[in-house]
């Protein structure tokens, strides 16, 4: 444990050095929610207090974008040529994909920090237990998603701009197609069948749900965990056996 600690450090240290972009993305979200979502809350009915539907659904699309990061930062690796050092620890391949999802869990821990506070802050009157476990959804989901791009990560190994194209276009599809910024039931008949394959549907009401939003506008809870345990799961453990199976001899460039 004490080597994949030390690749962590050995990766995230760069990423910080400055941590413009996360001072950046802070920003960012804490406009989106003070201008534009006041903005539109007022053009949205059917919910009360659209604002905070709106900064739960921002949380969930930082969680989405830092996962998806995790992946293409391995790909970032083979590209740069640095893959073929990281292969050549003294470290099995197991633990070298423990060391990517515990920097991506680590990259997560840090962008959310603001948001996901501020966010508590808004809907106020939450107990610790509905906060442990919105955090604990919320990297569920995050380590679910880092494991389809990792899982995805090894087209690039083939063709790199095939990657680039599948993860443009299945991350446009999983965020516009689900219930980040709008509930199930106001979804037109043809999104909502799209938003039934979007692990960020499930995601983003079971959190509101733990938060304490209407039930009546959210999936069955029951249902949103299951497949985020599925989902976590069977990325995870794809992105394990790719990793032990696919990984050692292939091309990088």
């Amino acid at each position: 444990m004490r080597n994949v600690l030390r690749l962590v450090w050995f990766d995230l240290k760069s990423e910080l050095s400055p941590p413009i972009w996360i001072i950046m993305e802070w920003t960012l979200f804490l406009v989106q929610v003070m201008i534009y979502g006041a903005m539109i809350s007022q053009l949205v009915d059917g919910i009360s207090e659209y604002r905070q539907f709106f900064a739960v659904g921002l949380v969930i699309m930082i969680t989405f974008d830092l996962a998806s990061h995790t992946g293409r930062h391995f790909v970032e690796h083979a590209h740069e040529g640095r893959l073929p050092y990281l292969l050549s620890l003294p470290i099995s391949r197991t633990k070298l994909f423990m060391a990517i999802t515990l920097q991506g869990g680590a990259e997560l821990a840090l962008m959310l920090a603001v948001p996901l506070t501020f966010t508590l802050f808004m809907l106020g009157n939450l107990t610790w237990i509905s906060i442990a476990a919105c955090v604990f959804t919320l990297f569920w989901l995050g380590f679910g998603v880092a494991g389809l791009m990792l899982g995805l990560s090894f087209i690039a190994f083939k063709s790199s701009d095939l990657y680039t194209a599948i993860v443009t276009g299945l991350s446009t599809v999983i965020i516009r197609f689900s219930t980040v910024l709008y509930p199930f039931f106001a979804l037109p008949p043809q999104y909502a069948s799209v938003a039934a394959f979007s692990p960020l549907t499930y995601g983003s009401d079971l959190v509101r749900y733990i938060l304490g939003f209407d039930p009546s506008i959210l999936l069955d809870p029951m249902y949103a965990l299951a497949v985020l345990l599925a989902l976590s799961a069977s990325t995870l453990g794809l992105g394990v056996f790719l990793m032990q199976r696919l990984v050692e001899g292939v091309k990088s460039a």
